[in-house]
């Protein structure tokens, strides 16, 4: 076995247990089953994959809540988002990349074990999908 070691900066030192979904626009606590995230990625001696975390084993009345609030959020398109004046979706997409941008080292770092890409693959991933945001919005 190797002595190579992964750097301190991007082991897995907690989990990330989502216990909750969106729908209508509202996060919702989940109480059900959940399942476990798991990396390709062998963190241990044993070569067994590294737990990332889990996700809420969301079933058909969830899709169907999620389905049925979409449709009322679009309303035919004449929701709020499809009827919002082109400025202010610009303002809300503005606003959003400007929070993803503050959770680049983690989503790096998630991309690395959940996908198994490299440091500058992973940076390059994330930097491009702002910049396709960012390029968006200009146009």
């Amino acid at each position: 076995m190797s002595d190579i070691k992964i750097p301190e900066e991007f082991q897995i030192t907690s989990t990330i247990d989502q216990k909750q979904y969106l729908v209508n626009g509202e996060l919702k606590e989940w109480k059900g089953d959940t399942t476990n995230v798991y990396s390709t990625i062998s963190s241990t001696k044993e070569y067994k994959p590294t737990l990332l975390g889990s996700i809420p084993d969301l079933q058909e009345a969830e899709a169907l809540e999620a389905l049925d609030g979409a449709l009322k959020a679009y309303d035919k398109g004449q929701g709020v988002w499809p009827t919002m004046h082109v400025k202010d979706r610009i303002e809300c997409m503005e606003v959003f990349v400007s929070k993803m941008k503050t959770k680049r080292q983690e989503v790096v770092k998630l991309l690395m074990w959940e996908i198994g890409k490299s440091l500058p693959d992973s940076q390059k991933e994330f930097d491009r999908t702002v910049e396709y945001i960012e390029d968006t919005i200009e146009d």
